[in-house]
């Protein structure tokens, strides 16, 4: 009779990305399918290896043979607030999957031979990782807050 269609169930989305959701506040970001159907592919479905959206594998190829290495971090409030790895805005499914992000206050062992005195916030993993992947900044506050499995602070 239908009435188990009835809009009861809380959605995400308008259009081609329109989702039925758990619940109102949990509507994520979506990779858009330009021409495809469904829609959309949800990112944590993104790279699996099948092409949901006609050029997903491509993008992902693409972006996987880069050989630039990201070295810096998301760096706001004039240099003394800084986001690793997935904790960021944007990337809450991410975190949700692996290890929720906590914030912390840093500051490098010698202050005054970095000229900081001021502590550092760091938004970062809360659990240890396999710090292989990181380099740069990333790799300093990381290993040095001691988020790394088998990677000792350089400093």
């Amino acid at each position: 009779d239908g009435s188990d269609e009835m809009p009861i169930w809380p959605t995400c989305g308008i259009g081609r990305t329109k989702r039925f959701v758990k619940n109102d506040n949990s509507c994520e970001n979506v990779f858009v399918c330009p021409n495809e159907e469904p829609g959309y592919v949800e990112l944590r479905d993104m790279c699996d290896g099948i092409e949901t959206c006609g050029n997903e594998n491509q993008i992902c190829r693409q972006s996987r043979s880069s050989t630039e290495k990201s070295v810096s971090l998301l760096t706001t409030d004039k240099g003394f607030t800084k986001r690793i790895s997935y904790c960021k805005k944007g990337l809450k499914s991410i975190e949700l999957q692996k290890s929720i992000c906590t914030s912390e206050l840093f500051i490098l062992p010698e202050h005054t031979f970095f000229g900081v005195d001021k502590k550092t916030t760091l938004h970062l993993p809360s659990s240890k990782q396999v710090c292989d992947h990181l380099f740069g900044e990333q790799y300093v506050y990381t290993s040095c807050t001691n988020k790394c499995a088998n990677s000792p602070c350089p400093l």
